[in-house]
């Protein structure tokens, strides 16, 4: 919950930082947001269900309702999520998507463009001396 959102909030300020924003990579984390925001939300009554339910805007159904199965409370902490508060979750997100995209994972296989600079060293190769004890003579 918590620790998953402060790393979140990391990797936003280094987009930020790095003048990365429109990189694409703002859309792919949003997921692991509401993932993250979903499991701190009160899961309990019909309007936590609502509020959860606006809540999620880029997660699929599927996605929410696999997330909410493979919760597991906090020993003491907090109770199970119940088997009715996660169906009725379940059908306020087909009336509101319409039984669309059905996409359960992150594509793990997209890439973003990222321009590092390139500063050239001051050394040149032929200079560098590699010291014996490193068993390094290939280089």
């Amino acid at each position: 919950g918590v620790p998953g959102r402060y790393n979140i909030s990391q990797l936003e300020q280094w987009l930020r930082a790095e003048g990365l924003q429109q990189s694409g990579a703002h859309e792919v984390l949003e997921p692991l947001v509401q993932a993250a925001q979903l499991l701190q939300v009160k899961k309990v009554t019909e309007e936590d269900a609502g509020a959860l339910c606006s809540l999620c805007t880029v997660l699929s159904p599927q996605q929410v309702v696999k997330i909410l199965r493979a919760y597991t409370p906090t020993a003491g902490l907090e109770e199970r999520i119940s088997p009715s508060f996660i169906s009725s979750v379940e059908k306020r997100l087909q009336a509101q998507y319409g039984g669309e995209s059905s996409q359960l994972l992150v594509d793990t296989s997209h890439l973003f463009p990222v321009n590092l600079p390139f500063t050239p060293s001051p050394l040149h190769l032929d200079e560098l001396r590699i010291p014996a004890a490193l068993n390094l003579a290939f280089l």
